[in-house]
């Protein structure tokens, strides 16, 4: 049988999170959705599809709106920081349909960009504002020179239609489903999503060429407010030699 463990991924990431506590069902927020059933086991025959792996993932997230704060620093290959931003997260993921916002913050200029995303069932919406004023976005152009796009911190992938299962394997020791999303620019992201708890335990990105682009790793995972949750992510670009790192500072779980 598979174990239930309610489980941070994100953003977003999005990623391989930690355990967080599953609310008994007379808490459920109300508005907000339950929870799908698990994947199914892998049959003899063949491995679930894309989607149900995917609803599997997205049931591991927290049912109660979750606000985080933290920093997102790019570092070049010396390790010297390039650039640094303060980013807020709002994210509704049991809302029905589920939502987040997300505040990329100059601390030095005052400058803002907002992204509110809504994930409906004909694919996601979005809604961008560059200091105050609407504007046109990419999700997958890179954010204010960080090295890393709106997609991946928004862990978009775990919503995506097109992503097929591409088999099975280990990964860190563990039996995962072996997922791949086509992106941008002939690229595509390889996920492992452990088949037993629905963690991301993997992700990697290559171009049409099959070099890898990015590997996102989680590095440390800390309990805030009852939850486990990452604590420090990191966005690896091999091919340049720099990384991204996200630092969660602050989280606060609305229990009402």
């Amino acid at each position: 049988m598979i174990r239930r463990t309610t489980l941070f991924l994100t953003v977003v990431l999005l990623a391989a999170s930690g355990c967080a506590k599953q609310p008994p069902p007379a808490q459920q927020t109300p508005g907000h959705t339950e929870r799908p059933a698990p994947a199914r086991a892998v049959p003899a025959t063949g491995l679930p599809p894309a989607q149900e792996i995917l609803a599997f993932a997205r049931a591991q997230l927290p049912l109660q709106p979750v606000r985080m704060t933290g920093t997102l620093k790019a570092r070049a290959p010396n390790g010297h920081v390039k650039r640094t931003r303060n980013v807020e997260m709002e994210l509704d993921w049991g809302a029905k349909p589920a939502r987040a916002t997300y505040r990329i913050l100059d601390e030095k200029t005052g400058a803002a960009q907002v992204l509110e995303m809504v994930w409906k069932s004909s694919g996601p919406e979005y809604r961008f504002k560059a200091n105050g004023a609407p504007a046109d976005m990419d999700p997958s152009t890179e954010i204010d020179g960080l090295g890393l796009t709106w997609a991946d911190l928004s862990f978009s992938f775990l919503w995506d239609t097109a992503a097929r299962t591409e088999g099975a394997a280990k990964k860190l020791g563990s039996d995962c489903f072996v997922l791949t999303v086509p992106r941008a620019g002939k690229k595509s992201l390889r996920l492992w999503i452990e088949q037993t708890t629905g963690r991301l335990f993997g992700a990697e990105e290559k171009d049409a060429d099959g070099t890898t682009q990015k590997i996102i790793k989680v590095v440390s995972v800390k309990e805030f407010d009852g939850l486990w949750m990452v604590k420090d992510l990191d966005i690896i670009r091999p091919a340049e030699g720099g990384r991204t790192s996200l630092r969660v500072d602050t989280v606060t779980v609305e229990t009402d």
